[in-house]
């Protein structure tokens, strides 16, 4: 029987190709996939995208700006006994009543609480009634209302005011005080009182206050005067 052949032996480099190139189900089963990484630009890009997170707001009310503050703390000379000097007319205080009324949130009962504080005090006990404030701010004239409570109360109240403002004073009031020297306004005779005149004199109040008797050519009697 003649011997059988020996089978081909397979070239080594054909067998090394072969070895290499066959797939490896295991491995590649085992392995995991790859992660998508994302780019630093587009992580950068999206975070310029997303709003910035907003600052909590929160509002602090000034002190100077409270319209009605308590400006007891503020002295003036005559604070002791109520006997501040004032340096402005009866016309201008109710001007100035009237413009603080407009502001938000001041009430007449308000205002006339710090007024008071003001004053009198603190720890005053005074009060001043509601009629009071609208009867003088009814009255027209530098003088008219001079003898009110009113008229004293809240020209402290504006003059302090004005002090912790550090406001100059304006002209008009350097004028009051010339006009009227260090005892102020007078505050003690009644603005509607008559005067007795000679023949052909009459007696006229000025911006200031102040009245005066002078010539009109007119006859004598009780007259009450006009303004200049």
């Amino acid at each position: 029987m003649p011997p059988k052949k020996a089978a081909a032996a397979t070239p080594l480099a054909e067998a090394y190709a072969n070895r290499v190139t066959a797939p490896n189900s295991a491995a590649d089963a085992a392995k995991p996939a790859p992660k998508s990484r994302k780019r630093k630009s587009d992580a950068v890009e999206a975070s310029d995208d997303a709003p910035a997170p907003k600052k909590a707001t929160t509002t602090k009310k000034k002190k100077d700006d409270d319209p009605l503050p308590d400006l007891s703390g503020i002295a003036l000379p005559g604070d002791d006994d109520m006997s501040v000097p004032i340096y402005d007319s009866c016309q201008t205080v109710r001007t100035k009543i009237n413009a603080h009324l407009r502001k938000p949130g001041v009430t007449k009962a308000a205002f006339l609480r710090a007024c008071v504080k003001a004053a009198y005090g603190a720890d005053s006990e005074h009060k001043i009634a509601g009629n009071l404030l609208t009867n003088f701010l009814a009255k027209k004239g530098p003088t008219a209302g001079n003898t009110s409570s009113v008229f004293y109360a809240a020209y402290v109240f504006f003059e302090k005011l004005r002090i912790r403002d550090g406001k100059p004073k304006n002209k008009t009031r350097e004028e009051m005080e010339a006009r009227w020297g260090p005892e102020g306004f007078d505050r003690e005779h009644d603005s509607s009182r008559g005067y007795f005149c000679a023949a052909g004199t009459a007696p006229v109040v000025d911006k200031y206050g102040r009245v005066s008797i002078v010539p009109t050519g007119g006859g004598r009697g009780r007259a009450r005067g006009g303004w200049m």
